[in-house]
Formats: C-alpha cells, structure tokens, sequence
C-alpha cells in the first residue's frame, strides 16, 4: 500500500450523544457534567476518509489522573457503525486515545470510562496520523521505565518468564515480554459495560428517578432498623459499608451494629466512621455465636417498624432507605425486597444484576432467588421465630419462608438497591456442601405447614441449589390432547408417536384428538385413518378459514360434552415431547389451586430455547423469554440454568405458549374459550390474561421439555404477520405493555428476547405487589 504522509494535527470537538448529558463552558474548558453513564461524545468535524495508518487523539483535560485509561469507539463505514478497538494513555493532563483507521470511516463515537468524577473537562483535542514503529518503542520505553521503579514487579516478570519457558517454550517467553513492554490498554465491552463504577453512577440516577414516578403516599412511610453482623471481616470491606450508610439520601433509620465476640479493633473503627443523622448502636456478643444469634439480637434490639439484614462486606445504594421508605408509603406490606448487583471481591466490577419479577412462591421453592435486601415487618420476624441458631447455612432461607407462611402482602422494589461482594470465604462458598440439604429441609417444613397436600416430592433439581417440587396429582385427571393440522405428515407423525411412546410413563390418563383442518395430502390422509383405526388418535374434521381460536373452540364443543375430560392440552402438530413424564409434571401443578395454565419450556431443534415463559410488552406486544438463549451449558450435558434459574424452575410468567399448554375445562368454558378475533396471534396470551384475571396464575414447569419445529427465521413476535391481531391485542392491554409486565426485571432491555441489562430503563417504574394466601 502506498504511504501516505503524516497530516498536521486536525482540531476537533466533542458533543455530547447522550441526552443526560450536559454541556457548558466553564474556566475555558468545556464541561460535560450531570452524567451518570460513562459519556459518549461525538467527535465533532472528523475528517472524512482518511487514509489508512495508526492515529492519536489528544485530549486535554485536567481531569485525566481520574479518568481509567480505557474507553471504547465506534466509527461509521458505508452508513453503519461499528466498533473500533483503541488504546488510551492518561499523561501531563492529557488523554491520549490511539486507534487503526482502514481508509473509509466518515464519523466517529468516542465513550470514556470515568470513574471517580461527576464532571468531565475538556480542553483542546486534536488528531494526528503517527508513526506506529515510533509509538510501539515509546509505548514500551515508558512501560520498562514504571517497572524499574518496582523492584516487585521485576521479580514477578523474571518468575513469569521463567514459567512461559517451562509451560510454552521461548515463544510463550516472547509474548510475555511483548505484554510488558507493550501492555494493552483495551477492555472487553461486556467488561465495559459492567463495571461497579459506571454502575453506581447509573443505578443512583435511575433510582432517583424512579421516587419521582410514585404515586401518592396512602400511609406514612414505616421506619427502618438494618442488622449488620460483624465477625472478622476486613477493616476496608466494613469502611465502605459505613460508608454507604453515610451516603443515604434518606437519614431516618436505624443501624445496629452486632458484633459476634469481642472485636474492639472494629467496634472502634465503626465509633469512629459511622455519622450522619442516622441513629446507631453497637450490641457486642459475649462470644463468637454465629451469623443467625447474631443477627437475632440485632433483630430484638431494633426499634424499627422493619427490620432488613446488611452482610458486614456488602454495600447498599445511596437510595436505599428512601426507596424502602417511599415504597411503604405508596404499598404497605408484612415483606418487601428489591434487586441486587453481585459483584466481585474488590467490587471493581459487576458479575450480574439480580433483577426480579413480582414475589412468586413457586420461583422461590425451586431456587431461593431472593437474596438480599429483603425488609420483614418486625412483628412478623418475631412471630415467626426469628433465625434457627442452630443452623449455619440456609438459614435466611429457612427463616424467610416462616415469614413467607405467615406474611399477607409482599412488596417487590424494581430497583438495585444493594450490592452482594461475593467471595471465597463468605458462608455460602464455604458451606456449599450443605446449601442442598438445608434447603430442601425448608422446603419441605414449609410445604406441609402451608399445604393439606397428602403426598408431595421434593428432590435435587438440575443445577447448584435448585430443588424439584412435585405437588400430588388432582384426584380424577384426565386430558383431552387436541391438535390441529392440515397435511404435514411427517411432523405430525413425530409428534403424536412422541406422545404415544411416553403414555405408559404418565399416570393420567389422555385421548389424542387430531383436528384435521382440510388436509388434502394423500399420505396425510391416510395416517389420520391408519393411526385412528389404531385407536391411537381421534380424528375431529374442521372446515373454514385458519383461526386458530375457531378451530379449538369448534372441536372442543365437539369433543367435551360427556367425555368426563378434567384438562385440556392444546398442541401444536409440530411439539416432540422429550421429558418422559411429561403429562403428569404439568398437570400436578393444578394441586396449588391458585394455577390457572400451565406451560413448559419448548427448543428449536438447533438447541437453542424457543419458549421460556410468555412476557407483555417484551418486543413489542409480547414475546418469548430466553428466546435463542442456549438451552445447555457449554459441553452439552447439563440444562443451563437461565437467570436466577428461570429456565429450569417451576415459576409464574403472565402466560404461556398454546404451542403446549394445559388448561382446565371449568376455567376455558368460564372465560368463554379463545378470542377468535384474534385469529392468528397472541390469541394463547389473551386466553392465559383473562384466566389470570380470575385470580389464577399462568405457570411454567422448566422441567418438562419439548422440540418446537417453528421456523427460527421469525426472530420476534412482530415478525409474524397478523397486524389485525397485534392492534387489538396492544390495544386491549396498553397499559401492561406500557408499564411492565410484573413477572419480569425490570432492569432487562425489554426490546430483546435474551437477557440483556438494559442502558437506561425502557419501562415505567412501578412497585409489584402480591397478596399472599395466608
């Protein structure tokens, strides 16, 4: 290629793309200030076309001792961006951002990562194309020179070496040597994405947000004890959350410090640290008597109306308090909880965000998915017994479900409002052995003293503290499987064998109805007349347009009348069963009583999840949950788990697919069967929100599993083509869509199917209250 040479320095500017971004001029400097994400600013009069080569852009800022020197970019090509991977170097109050142009870029976007500042100054900028042979030797002249200043860091690369030449011969020694002299600077964007420092920002601008979005207080807001137990935890991991308490927004609470044995050396550094208007007292056990004596004494000692447990190494939100605070004002309730980020162990970094749906008992049985925080009415938590002492792992969740057993009201917060610093010697990594057991014991207690229920299993579930709760089948079940079809032989032969090759497996009993809709294929033809003089099948004739709810509606005032049939399994002609047991997981669920449909999770035969739960509003009108995410972990063997193991539980969604669905006949004949004016789509979701409407829940069993053969071309519910359907269907929920389905996170991005934290919040924010079956 010819080489072109190196232009003068072109000035540039910034503007900012965020719209929360502000912007003005202040000591010469322009300022981007108000920001609570890391800005993204557009590089103003970027030269188009510029040749190929390595470039600089210099910034001047005073600001660069605190900005990370990380960012990333991206730059526009032939009207679309993409990323630009960059290289940043904070020196003499400049940032240096260095990065590969191919010839044919047109604009550039640029997103600092500045942790530290609220404001972001900006001098001069410029843009050089420069010499990368010149850049790379000074680039590792500078690197060499900082590690002769650390004797240490000497040592630990001449031991480096020394293993790259045992473990990979001279060229592992190479690259290591490259890595020292000429070090990335370079973040992964997931990586960017998820820093604690931008999330801290972000989460407190939200948060903030949120309180204005309140309804108006129908109570006075409750007051508030938080309970820390202290047992040896390490000085710095206690200062920030001191710290944390110091910060609240909202000063009006309590904190009581428990001490499990003496620990002067950190009852002193709490005396010293701990201020504020808050109101604080210190109760210091004799001797060393575990987490849950400990936390029971704070428990007796507070004087708030609501206790809620602080783990002496974790950090609550600035909006803590006044969110719990607002949050008892607007929906009073015996429980609330609200989301989490758990972090690593120097919290540098986020590993996922915990966020929740609305309370559902079934979710929490399966997996105990709420951790933290979690605020119980005093009262209540002395009622019930306050913490087993004698247990050391579990025992928040065995203490939680005696709350739960006797609670009326739970309340979920849809906001981070804690951070969980996770670490190799926090209790549930050591006792991880015993995590299992524990829980299952819980469960089992809470299930016969809330349930009448004669029989019951309760077994080891799939993944790590994940448990299979199987409820007693309903006495005299018996189910009408219905399927439509028109031709399609091949796929309908698969999917009636896979039922009829599992039936010995299931204790229900069911009767096969095929609803032949006009088939005119011979060889379709005649398996319908083949397989029912078999007695495998029933075959119910349908003529008429395609609508899907006409179809079932028609057959079923056809095939219910006299036939003693309890449930009805609708299924579409292109379900293989795979779970064995599939009937019966399904129908037991009806033995809650409070279980109005069930579904299951349903895979595109390249492996990936087609069904997971249906959700209002994801996408569009509504959508899959986990739609394409991976339904095995990576080597294939064992089921992924899902967030918060939504993909193998048993749990609530707002509905479930009809591709397999289970509905009772007393509860379809009372809403009046299918809406058939919506004849082609969200026909299934309409029918599962009017059951929900009569107080019964849309559940959805992770351990049954079927082959959906839908075309996976169709990425979204709004690919599929029923406009009509869609219309009415927004039309008649508007304000679920609008305002989030209750059964999901709100921190999610609700525009795709995968489980994406979202940048900013795409929902409105609402408190999701459920009344408990006391």
């Amino acid at each position: 290629m010819r080489r072109l040479p190196n232009p003068e320095s072109i000035p540039v500017s910034f503007s900012p793309i965020d719209r929360t971004t502000q912007t003005f001029a202040a000591g010469g400097f322009t300022v981007f200030g108000g920001w609570h994400l890391d800005p993204e600013l557009k590089v103003e009069s970027f030269p188009a076309n510029l040749p190929y080569g390595l470039y600089e852009l210099t910034i001047d800022t005073p600001d660069a001792g605190s900005i990370l020197a990380y960012a990333q970019a991206t730059v526009e090509r032939g009207g679309a961006f993409g990323p630009l991977r960059v290289t940043v170097e904070a020196r003499d109050d400049r940032l240096h951002v260095y990065f590969v142009l191919l010839g044919d870029a047109t604009a550039m976007t640029l997103t600092l990562l500045g942790d530290g500042k609220p404001l972001l100054r900006v001098g001069a900028c410029s843009l050089r194309r420069i010499s990368t042979t010149r850049w790379r030797l000074g680039r590792g002249w500078r690197g060499l020179k900082r590690r002769a200043l650390s004797p240490g860091v000497i040592a630990r690369d001449l031991m480096s070496g020394w293993e790259g030449l045992n473990n990979g011969g001279v060229l592992e020694v190479q690259r290591r040597i490259l890595d020292v002299i000429n070090p990335t600077s370079t973040l992964p964007n997931t990586m960017i994405a998820m820093r604690i420092g931008s999330l801290i920002r972000k989460v407190a601008a939200q948060n903030a947000e949120a309180m204005t979005q309140l309804d108006a207080p129908v109570a006075s807001p409750a007051s508030l004890s938080i309970v820390v137990p202290i047992y040896r935890t390490r000085e710095r991991w206690l200062l920030a959350l001191v710290d944390s308490l110091n910060r609240q927004t909202d000063p009006t609470f309590e904190v009581v410090f428990v001490f499990d044995g003496e620990q002067p050396d950190l009852s002193e550094l709490v005396s010293v640290n701990a201020g504020g208007a808050y109101r604080s007292t210190q109760v210091v056990l004799p001797d060393n008597r575990g987490v849950s004596a400990a936390t029971n004494a704070g428990m007796r000692a507070a004087s708030g109306e609501y206790v809620v447990v602080v783990d002496h190494d974790d950090v609550i939100e600035t909006h803590f308090v006044e969110a719990f605070r607002a949050a008892t004002a607007n929906e009073p309730a015996d429980i609330l909880y609200a989301d989490e980020a758990i972090v690593d162990e120097d919290m540098t970094a986020v590993i996922s965000i915990a966020t929740r749906g609305r309370f559902d008992i079934r979710h929490y049985l399966s997996h105990p998915y709420i951790v933290h925080p979690i605020f119980i009415r005093r009262s209540l938590a002395l009622d019930a017994g306050l913490l087993n002492e004698t247990m050391r792992i579990s025992h928040d969740v065995e203490f939680f479900l005696r709350c739960i057993a006797k609670a009326r009201s739970v309340v979920q917060i849809p906001l981070v409002l804690y951070f969980w610093r996770t670490h190799a010697a926090s209790l549930g990594h050591v006792g991880s052995s015993q995590v299992l057991g524990n829980t299952r014991a819980a469960v089992v207690a809470y299930l016969r003293q809330t349930r009448d229920w004669t029989s019951f299993e309760v077994e080891p579930g799939i993944n790590f503290n994940e448990l299979d709760v199987r409820p007693p089948l309903p006495a005299s079940a018996k189910a009408a499987i219905v399927i439509p079809t028109k031709n399609g032989k091949e796929i309908l032969s698969a999917c009636v064998r896979s039922i009829v090759e599992r039936a010995a497996k299931n204790r229900i009993s069911a009767d096969i109805h095929v609803i032949d809709h006009e088939s005119t294929d011979p060889a379709t033809l005649a398996y319908l007349e083949e397989q029912e003089g078999a007695g495998h099948i029933r075959v119910v004739p349908h003529s008429g347009p395609w609508n899907y709810p006409e179809i079932n509606n028609a057959a079923l005032r056809r095939i219910l009348p006299g036939s003693h049939y309890t449930h009805i399994v609708f299924m579409n002609n292109d379900i293989e069963i795979v779970t064995d047991d599939w009937l019966d997981r399904m129908i037991e669920q009806f033995s809650w009583g409070d279980v109005g449909v069930v579904g299951c999770c349903l895979q595109y035969p390249d492996g990936r999840v087609q069904h997971g739960g249906v959700v209002v509003g994801l996408t569009g009108a509504a959508d899959h949950s986990h739609r394409f995410e991976e339904l095995m972990q990576p080597g294939g063997d064992i089921r992924s788990p899902g967030h918060l193991s939504s993909l193998v539980a048993t749990r609530d969604y707002s509905a479930v697919t009809a591709a397999l669905m289970i509905v009772p006949v007393s509860l379809f004949e009372a809403v009046g069967g299918f809406d058939e004016q919506l004849a082609v789509g969200f026909n299934d979701t309409d029918l599962c929100l009017r059951i929900g409407e009569l107080g019964y829940h849309s559940t959805y069993v992770g351990s049954v599993l079927a082959v959906h053969y839908e075309s996976v071309t169709r990425t979204d519910a709004k690919s599929l083509d029923h406009p009509e359907d869609t219309a009415l269907f927004e039309n008649r929920y508007r304000d679920l869509i609008d305002n989030s389905d209750p059964y999901y996170g709100m921190q999610w991005d609700w525009t795709g199917t995968k489980l994406v934290v979202a940048a900013k919040p795409t929902k409105a924010f609402r408190l999701r209250k459920v009344q408990m079956r006391v």
